[in-house]
């Protein structure tokens, strides 16, 4: 019992601090961020602190894996499938960007972020059979031309979404952008 009270209390600092670095992050730059700005900001002392993480970046990379490792089980779960499902890919991407807003703007403000092109890597078709899997009519010779084509206007989308406070609803992004996947698709012939 007592174990299990030590490990929510772990979990809860480890979890204050990680807020406080997302919203640090949502006013300045992640080589702005001190320990001891963070430490304070979350009300514990700097030892506090390095009991959980070497630095600040170690943190950032901590908060950015969580959310990489999250939302990579959503790429798993459509690459098993047949055939791609471009909507509904592009929605839960844009339901779970809406969900942890802070974090997400966080990140995509944040030029040390990889988060994006993780995600992008992880997305990416493994061979030309694969693309072609997704995309019938996508020439194998320029199948990764395309895929970073799309996939970059998709992040200008979710930023300017983002940067923009996610005034419309995930499903309206969401159709916006297929639309305009489904216009440049039909043209790579």
């Amino acid at each position: 019992m007592e174990e299990n009270a030590a490990d929510r209390r772990v979990r809860k600092t480890r979890d204050l601090i990680k807020q406080t670095l997302i919203t640090l992050l949502l006013e300045k730059d992640l080589q702005d961020i001190t320990v001891s700005q963070l430490a304070e900001i979350a009300d514990i002392n700097r030892g506090t602190f390095y009991l959980h993480y070497r630095d600040v970046a170690d943190l950032f990379r901590e908060v950015e894996d969580g959310m990489v490792e999250e939302f990579s089980r959503y790429i798993a779960k459509y690459k098993s499938y047949s055939a791609f499902l471009r909507t509904p890919v592009l929605g839960d991407l844009f339901r779970y960007v809406a969900m942890n807003g802070d974090v997400c703007r966080a990140l995509l403000r944040s030029r040390e972020s990889a988060f994006i092109a993780r995600i992008f890597e992880l997305s990416r078709p493994g061979s030309p059979e694969e693309f072609k899997r997704y995309y019938k009519q996508w020439d194998k010779e320029y199948c990764d031309y395309y895929y970073d084509f799309i996939c970059y206007g998709v992040f200008a989308m979710l930023r300017r979404w983002v940067e923009t406070g996610m005034k419309e609803k995930p499903e309206q992004i969401t159709l916006m952008v297929e639309k305009m996947i489904s216009n440049c698709v039909e043209n790579f012939k």
